[in-house]
């Protein structure tokens, strides 16, 4: 066996930076399929121009970044391949089935995804056609992702190998999908919102502004819709890790890794204050009693945020503080919770509001007064959610530490390849792979002596 030559912290280093990259493409793309089919359903229902531009538009940008995510994917598994064959090899074997799967949504994505874009105009009087187009794309899609997931949550709640139901719906596999789905949507809207802001800000005609205005909230209001999902669908899916890995929920929550935990919860206030905010700002155009009910509903928020954010302890780790002191209201029972659903709720009563005053018509286009800020507030939202999407990997990732596969393959075990032994030659042994010449005797046996028949 020849060991890697490779250091375990660079193979780490280069895996992480791919598969890191390549989720936030996968779940961009996803994202943008569910908005942009949806944009279309609601023009074709309640009609609406904009509401086709946007999903004509999010259609193109699919079109054109999928190729991107597809081939970092196929670059995570040739450098998985490389740096970990063993483990690689263990994958294949356990998941196979979910993989081969998966490569089969994987071309039926392409094929829904191709004609759903390049049909746009063929089937102008056929909208409805085209529509179920969009729709098939998005459940291969979510299917696509579902069987990744499989092979993300084996790693940390592993089942039987032999048993493939058992690993295809692990104890984690519904609550990690569940979760990717719902944030794909959120944070496809951010980034939808930002992309608003920057045009918003960089448009020199009227009607450009209104439209990116305008388009900027659409894309808030998803972001800001699903990511009050976010927190109950992911306490779920940290209690089904305490009960079946608690050292992997211990690292995430109680040790010298908590603290990453507590910068997450730190991003995901800051994704539900400063969109609150911006919709405050907003009303402030022309709604005054709006403006007061939303003032009120951020200082809930922020009270929220403030209890969130509370340590249990202060030092690295429950078990080395630096003080002697627990704080009360660090508790995750009742005091997160309550936190959470008072962060959620204001929030749900924040978009209500939102959304009724849009019923009533804002003034679109208007960067004058807080105008401006506000398309700086969902630049930062889109910033602030493309870090929140690569934080929550690195920690889910990295709370299985030391295993690649919890207790069952550890991160630092030798990495080998099979290799052949060398193959002596009257010059010297030879190099690896090089066959025996020929003529010369096969290893083991005596060389034939003079006169033998």
């Amino acid at each position: 066996m020849e060991p890697t030559a490779v250091p375990e912290l660079a193979r780490r280093f280069v895996i992480a930076l791919l598969f890191l990259t390549h989720v936030q493409f996968a779940a961009f793309l996803i994202g943008i399929f569910t908005i942009a089919v949806a944009c279309e359903f609601f023009a074709l229902v309640f009609g609406g121009d904009n509401l086709m531009r946007v999903a004509r538009g999010l259609g193109k940008t699919a079109a054109l970044v999928y190729s991107t995510g597809a081939v970092l994917a196929f670059m995570v598994m040739f450098f998985a391949t490389i740096f970990f064959p063993t483990f690689w090899y263990t994958i294949l074997r356990t998941s196979f089935w979910a993989l081969f799967l998966e490569g089969i949504t994987f071309a039926l994505t392409i094929l829904y995804l191709l004609p759903w874009y390049f049909t746009w105009e063929h089937l102008e009087r056929f909208r409805w056609v085209h529509l179920s187009l969009g729709g098939a794309l998005i459940v291969a899609a979510y299917f696509q992702q579902s069987l990744i997931d499989v092979v993300a949550s084996y790693m940390l709640t592993p089942a039987p190998p032999e048993e493939f139901l058992r690993v295809l719906f692990n104890a984690t596999a519904i609550p990690l999908d569940m979760h990717r789905i719902v944030g794909d949507i959120s944070f496809a809207g951010f980034l939808v919102a930002g992309y608003a802001a920057f045009r918003a800000l960089r448009s020199r005609e009227p009607a450009d502004h209104a439209y990116y205005d305008w388009l900027g909230s659409l894309g808030l209001l998803a972001g800001l819709g699903f990511l009050f999902l976010q927190p109950a669908i992911g306490i779920e899916y940290v209690e089904e890790i305490r009960a079946v890995s608690p050292g992997a929920f211990n690292a995430m929550m109680r040790t010298h890794n908590s603290w990453l935990f507590l910068l997450q919860v730190a991003f995901l206030s800051v994704l539900f204050l400063l969109s609150m905010l911006y919709m405050l700002w907003q009303l402030g155009k022309s709604d005054r009693s709006g403006y007061r009910r939303m003032q009120s509903l951020l200082a809930v928020a922020a009270l929220s945020a403030v209890v969130l954010l509370m340590p249990r302890v202060i030092g690295p780790s429950q078990e080395y503080m630096w003080i002697n002191w627990v704080n009360p209201l660090g508790a995750m029972q009742p005091w997160k919770y309550i936190a959470f659903a008072g962060l959620t709720l204001s929030a749900i009563f924040a978009v209500a509001t939102y959304v009724g005053r849009l019923r009533k018509g804002l003034r679109w286009g208007y960067l004058g007064g807080r105008g401006r800020q506000a398309q700086y507030l969902l630049l930062t939202l889109a910033v602030f959610a493309s870090f929140m999407m690569a934080l929550m990997g690195f920690i889910r990732e990295n709370s299985r530490v030391p295993f690649l596969i919890y207790y069952q393959q550890q991160l630092d075990q030798p990495e080998a390849f099979p290799t052949l032994l060398p193959t002596p030659t009257p010059a010297g042994p030879a190099s690896h792979f090089q066959s025996a010449p020929v003529g010369e005797p096969e290893r083991g046996l005596p060389a034939p002596k003079v006169g033998d028949v």
